[in-house]
């Protein structure tokens, strides 16, 4: 007994599509197939690229884009078991593709281009800080065509990755230890002996200086109103800002009870009668 679907039979080609019940069927199977197939592929290859210590970029970078063009393969084979002649079919999307990709999409190209080869290069890893293109954020990810950071306030920031790629690239904690670079300005008939040895005391009594690179405390010039020394201690990259605040105000009080003083910007008039 024949098996019939809205009065046609599975073999029988449908009006208007001219595919039978059957091939649709058939092609659905094949979909689905293909999508499991595609799935256990790219897990199986992000697995094995992760057990080789590749970069966490890298591995999301090449399944996504592995993903996308074996779905395109699976979407092929699926239409071609409905029947339809894929050969003619090809040709004609590879006329418009290259116009599409030519004009619309150079962007586009451009962008995953970069994309790969932020993944290849690894200027960065997700969660490093840095800044890019102007921008800067901890690093959330790097998809094919955008890299997407989040701000201190967070916001999210999104940019396209040939603009990550063509510019500089800062990237503030690709190292273990930063140095704090700072100026402190003092009067002019301060002992600077002694103000350079109250500022290497009170380095030396934070836990998080390092000892080497050794603080360096120095006369960097003589201003209008004041003699200006550079503070530059190292410290852990994590305890970066923590210090740097920590230590604005620790001089302040420090240099009060030692009778430092922080000049105000002056300027001696001379009138002439």
């Amino acid at each position: 007994m024949a098996i019939e679907v809205a009065g046609y039979g599975l073999n029988e080609n449908l009006p208007l599509i001219g595919v039978s019940i059957w091939d649709m069927l058939v092609a659905v199977i094949a979909l689905v197939v293909g999508v499991i197939v595609v799935r256990l592929i790219v897990s199986m290859l992000g697995r094995w690229m992760v057990r080789a210590e590749l970069s966490e970029l890298l591995v999301e970078f090449t399944t996504r884009i592995l993903r996308i063009i074996m779905y395109i393969f699976v979407v092929g084979i699926a239409l071609s078991l409905m029947g339809l002649n894929m050969g003619a079919a090809l040709v004609s999307i590879s006329v418009v593709l290259g116009f599409v990709l030519g004009f619309a999409l150079g962007d586009t190209l451009s962008n995953i281009a970069a994309g790969f080869m932020i993944a290849v290069t690894r200027p960065f890893e997700v969660g490093d800080y840095v800044t890019v293109n102007g921008e800067s954020g901890s690093v959330q990810s790097v998809g094919i065509s955008v890299t997407e950071l989040d701000t201190p306030d967070n916001k999210r920031v999104i940019i396209p990755n040939k603009s990550v790629w063509g510019g500089n690239i800062v990237n503030y904690t690709r190292h273990g230890t930063r140095r704090v670079d700072m100026e402190i300005g003092v009067g002019y008939d301060d002992d600077l002996d002694h103000v350079i040895e109250t500022t290497r005391e009170l380095l030396t009594s934070d836990d998080r200086v390092l000892s080497e690179p050794a603080p360096q405390v120095a006369v960097s010039s003589l201003g209008d109103s004041a003699v200006v020394l550079v503070v530059r201690p190292w410290v852990k990259t994590a305890d970066y800002w923590s210090f740097f605040f920590d230590f604005q105000k620790k001089v302040k009080q420090t240099f009060d009870d030692a009778e430092i003083s922080f000049p105000y910007p002056q300027m001696d008039v001379h009138l002439d009668k």
